[in-house]
């Protein structure tokens, strides 16, 4: 493919159609693609037991009304993602923050949870958030679908042990309570105070490695951290060859970062677990140059390798006298003397080969 044509394919690069597209949706350009993505996500792996949701930013700087702004985050303008992800990387469910779709049933944390996870509950899970997410409200109703919640906390979340809370403890120290539910509030003293919430982890210590040290934390931190992982090594292996591409339109950003980022690290997760462990770059190679060559058989591959390159048109001097191998039309000659004067009718009159001189007769 010419550099022309691609350039010409990705100009016109669609995902619906406009005329059939329901505009009222904000996200009506993507929509068809996110739910496609989903459903294969969905219908070729099964997530571990241990599952995380989090959000990604996928960097953009044009103008678009659902644009976010992160200071903490390298690219500090972009869309933001929220994913469902499991060990060890593989994006089970996304979904796009676009804030006005999300006002009827998104707009609290409880919600944007109870909605990516509305396919893998009552089956025994265990779900890490963090402390934009994390509640008692949330615990509470995921115990009651039969899965369990940990993750860090903030001190002014509502219903929670002012004795664990306000304790005052020097590092290494912590206190826990725990309700009549099973749902356990932890505040540790590391550099700084944490709080966590979990349903399935009591106050119990752990010992971990650390740089060549023994440290000992507690067990729902250490679980935490674990499952924290999926995400991080999503977004790790997204950043290697990275194909995104500058562009005006939001869709295509999105699109391509979907398609060639998620799909393709969500499909490496799938090869090194039944295959073989390979590289992500190495991955990626491999898989382009499977798709180049797919619905070709050896002898069309032959034929495309056989075709010369582009051959450098040259102007060569013809044999003969001038007269012969060029001249004016005499029609046209008469018509330009009269119309611009003798000087520039030569200029201005058609030249003929005479090669076609019968054919013109």
């Amino acid at each position: 493919m010419s550099r022309n044509r691609f350039e010409l394919l990705l100009q016109n690069l669609h995902f619906v159609d406009n005329e059939t597209a329901d505009t009222t949706d904000r996200i009506y350009k993507i929509r068809s693609l996110i739910d496609t993505l989903n459903n294969s996500f969905r219908r070729y792996y099964s997530p571990k037991e241990v599952v995380c949701v989090d959000e990604s930013q996928v960097p953009y700087r044009g103008r678009l009304i659902f644009r976010q702004y992160n200071k903490s985050k390298r690219h500090k303008y972009g869309i933001k993602l929220f994913k469902l992800c499991t060990t060890p990387g593989y994006t089970c469910k996304l979904e796009l923050y676009a804030v006005k779709n999300h006002e009827q049933l998104n707009t609290t944390p409880k919600n944007v949870v109870m909605s990516l996870c509305k396919e893998i509950l009552d089956l025994g899970h265990t779900l890490a958030t963090d402390n934009w997410y994390t509640s008692l409200d949330l615990a509470n109703e995921l115990l009651d679908r039969y899965t369990h919640l940990v993750g860090t906390l903030r001190k002014n979340r509502k219903g929670l042990p002012k004795q664990v809370i306000d304790a005052k403890l020097k590092p290494g120290e912590s206190v826990a309570m725990e309700n009549e539910r099973g749902i356990t509030v932890l505040h540790w003293k590391d550099k700084r105070s944490v709080f966590m919430l979990s349903t399935k982890h009591s106050k119990g210590f752990a010992s971990v490695h650390k740089k060549g040290k023994v440290i000992r934390k507690p067990k729902m931190v250490i679980a935490y951290n674990k499952a924290k992982e999926s995400v991080d090594v999503s977004d790790q292996m997204s950043a290697y060859s990275s194909p995104l591409r500058k562009t005006i339109k939001w869709y295509k950003k999105l699109g391509i970062e979907l398609i060639l980022n998620t799909a393709v690290v969500n499909a490496w997760i799938m090869f090194c677990e039944n295959i073989t462990q390979q590289g992500i770059v190495e991955f990626r190679r491999q898989l382009v140059e499977y798709l180049v060559d797919s619905g070709k058989n050896e002898t069309e591959n032959e034929s495309i390798s056989k075709t010369p390159k582009r051959l450098k048109h040259a102007l060569k001097a013809k044999e003969g006298k001038v007269r012969q191998s060029r001249r004016f039309c005499v029609e046209c000659h008469k018509t330009s003397v009269t119309t611009f004067g003798s000087r520039l009718a030569k200029n201005k009159a058609k030249k003929w080969q005479p090669i076609v001189l019968n054919v013109l007769d």
